[in-house]
């Protein structure tokens, strides 16, 4: 596991999660309605503490790529059509709010747009604290793990709906996919 984060202490980190039918319809919602405005989304999910598969509820985040772009746009040469970056501060104070409240965060969510719902290179060099790509194109560099012990889906919307969503954990060296389940709820 990768900053120390073990599945002991952080069950989702073993992936095989559950969510609620009522977290991935708002999942679901927030994905469409930034398919709307030409925007990634993204937020987290949350779940009790004591059932460390159980994800039951969802935050959605501002998505701040534009402002990025609007600031520097050769450093954040995408916008939120083809990326998404969020508040890491009041995010990091969201896990450890979680966590003291025994309702930890257990997954960092985003949607992609027309083009499906997978783990692109840069999503996988940013959250694991790796290098993303300089350029369009450009290569990446794998980090050595997530900064916050988490699991991470994606959202895939095309024509204005979704078509599917992929579950991913830190292995050894790189994300996986791993299953996961809706439960009533």
């Amino acid at each position: 596991m990768s900053q120390g984060f073990s599945v002991d202490s952080y069950p989702w980190l073993g992936g095989s999660l559950q969510f609620t039918q009522s977290v991935i319809d708002a999942v679901a919602e927030e994905a469409v309605r930034g398919y709307g405005s030409n925007e990634e989304v993204c937020g987290y999910l949350c779940g009790p503490a004591d059932h460390g598969a159980l994800c039951d509820e969802h935050v959605a985040m501002q998505n701040v790529a534009n402002k990025l772009h609007a600031i520097d746009a050769e450093t954040y040469f995408r916008t939120a059509s083809s990326f998404f970056a969020f508040n890491e501060k009041r995010f990091d104070d969201a896990v450890r709010a979680g966590d003291a409240a025994r309702r930890p965060v257990k997954v960092l969510y985003h949607s992609h747009l027309d083009v499906g719902a997978y783990f692109s290179p840069t999503d996988r060099a940013v959250l694991s604290m790796g290098e993303p790509p300089a350029t369009e194109d450009g290569a990446v560099k794998i980090g050595l793990g997530p900064a916050w012990p988490l699991a991470f889906l994606v959202a895939s919307v095309r024509a204005g709906g979704v078509d599917g969503y992929k579950l991913y954990v830190w292995g050894e060296t790189d994300f996986v996919e791993s299953d996961w389940t809706v439960i009533g709820g």
